[in-house]
C-alpha cells in the first residue's frame, strides 16, 4: 500500500509532496487501523478526538431517525474522511455513525495537532492548516446550498433545480455534476433509490438523459418550469 499516494486523494493533503507528508506524520500523532466489514468506527454522540481518513475499502455514514429507522447519509471511499467537521464544532461529538461496509484501512490523525503549531515549526504544518480551513469553508458552502433544497418538497423539483442551476452556470445543455450519485443524494438530502427512480422517470418523460455525472437536458423549458415551481 502506497500511503503517500492514497493520502494525496484527501483534501487535507492537497498539493503535498511525499517528503512533506513523511515529515508531518509524526507531528500529527498518526496511526493506522485495519477493520473488517460491519465494524462501527464512530457513533453518534461519541467525542471526536481524531479525524479518520479512509485509505482503502469503504464505509457508510448513517443516522437514526426518531422512529428508530437507520438512514444512510453517505458512503466513504479511499480519500474520504469523517470527523473533520465535528472535531471543531461546539460539542465536538459525532453527528452520524460510521460503519465499515468493505474491509478497510483507516488513518487517524489527532484533531488538536492540526490546529496547534508543532514544536518543529515546519512550513508543511501551515499548509495543512490552510487545507483544513479550505475543507471547512467548502463544507459550510455545501450546507448553505443544502438549505435551498431542503425547502423544496418534491423529488422532481429538487432534481430539476439542481440541473437547471448547473445549466445556467455551465451555459450548455450537456452539464457535468462534478459528483457521483451517492454524493448527489447527500447534497439533495434524499435517498439514492428514490432519487434514481425519479431521474429515470424524468428520462422517460423526455426531459433529460444521463450517463455517470453527465446530464443531457432535452427539454430546457420544462426543466426551467419545474425549477421555478420549486423555488
Amino acid at each position: 500500500m502506497n500511503i503517500f499516494k492514497l493520502l494525496k486523494k484527501n483534501k487535507l493533503f492537497y498539493n503535498f509532496e511525499d517528503k512533506e507528508i513523511n515529515k508531518i506524520f509524526d507531528c500529527l500523532h498518526g496511526h493506522i487501523n485495519k477493520y473488517s466489514r460491519g465494524r462501527v468506527v464512530a457513533e453518534i454522540g461519541q467525542p471526536v478526538d481524531e479525524i479518520g481518513i479512509i485509505l482503502s475499502g469503504a464505509a457508510v455514514k448513517f443516522i437514526k431517525k426518531p422512529s428508530g429507522e437507520l438512514e444512510n447519509c453517505g458512503e466513504l471511499y479511499a480519500g474520504d474522511m469523517f470527523g473533520e467537521v465535528e472535531g471543531y464544532s461546539g460539542d465536538r461529538t459525532f453527528k452520524s455513525s460510521v460503519v465499515i461496509a468493505e474491509e478497510a484501512t483507516v488513518l487517524y490523525i489527532s484533531v488538536a495537532t492540526i490546529v496547534k503549531q508543532c514544536s518543529n515549526n515546519c512550513p508543511c504544518h501551515q499548509k495543512l492548516l490552510e487545507n483544513t480551513l479550505s475543507c471547512l469553508a467548502e463544507r459550510i458552502d455545501t450546507i448553505n446550498n443544502d438549505a435551498k433544497y431542503l425547502k423544496i418538497k418534491s423529488m422532481r423539483g429538487k432534481i430539476a433545480k439542481l440541473f437547471y442551476d448547473k445549466y445556467l452556470a455551465q451555459g450548455t445543455e450537456t452539464i457535468h455534476l462534478g459528483f457521483n450519485r451517492n454524493e448527489m443524494a447527500e447534497y439533495l438530502n434524499v435517498s439514492r433509490p428514490s432519487m434514481s427512480r425519479e431521474m429515470i422517470a424524468m428520462r422517460e418523460d423526455g426531459i433529460i438523459s444521463f450517463r455517470k455525472d453527465e446530464i443531457v437536458i432535452h427539454n430546457v423549458d420544462e426543466l426551467q418550469r419545474l425549477a421555478n415551481i420549486a423555488r
